[in-house]
């Protein structure tokens, strides 16, 4: 049986709910995978890459994210009409979030994600870059396998 998870804060002030003011806005985490994974990604890119987002929604949802601290505009130093946007650090932090949305829509809705309709495992979809994709987990993650590995078996854990 899985151990029941108490938080130690309020569930009014809980960090998921405080979190969803910015990220759960329409648009935000497509236009942050956007800015995370595609280098010196432009105005004109993200649109064509999420059918349906408008030019005015896509200026406000920048606007917020930079407000937030996530994105920086920034343009080139030799032609000021050039400006992509990138993430920041603060903005590197929702990496892992985002690819916890990729594992889950990899594995359990592949047949609108894949050709072939065919789940994918989380790393064969990112060989290599791992730290990257999991942020601060990464290390955890790592250490878990190595704590995973030396534990005992989980019928035994589970009968304790």
């Amino acid at each position: 049986m899985e151990p029941e998870v108490l938080p130690t804060v309020m569930w009014k002030t809980c960090p998921i709910r405080a979190s969803l003011g910015v990220l759960g806005r329409r648009w935000s985490l497509l236009i942050l995978r956007d800015v995370s994974f595609f280098r010196k990604v432009r105005f004109s890119d993200m649109l064509r890459t999420n059918p349906g987002l408008s030019p005015r929604l896509l200026s406000v949802r920048l606007r917020e994210l930079q407000r937030e601290g996530l994105i920086e505009r920034v343009a080139s130093p030799t032609d000021s009409r050039l400006v992509w946007y990138d993430i920041t650090e603060k903005g590197r932090d929702v990496v892992p979030i985002l690819s916890a949305f990729i594992q889950y829509g990899s594995k359990h809705r592949a047949k609108e994600v894949f050709p072939d309709r065919r789940p994918r495992e989380f790393g064969t979809l990112f060989p290599g870059a791992g730290e990257y994709m999991l942020g601060p987990f990464f290390d955890y993650a790592r250490s878990s396998r190595t704590r995973a590995s030396a534990a005992p078996s989980s019928p035994e854990r589970r009968s304790k």
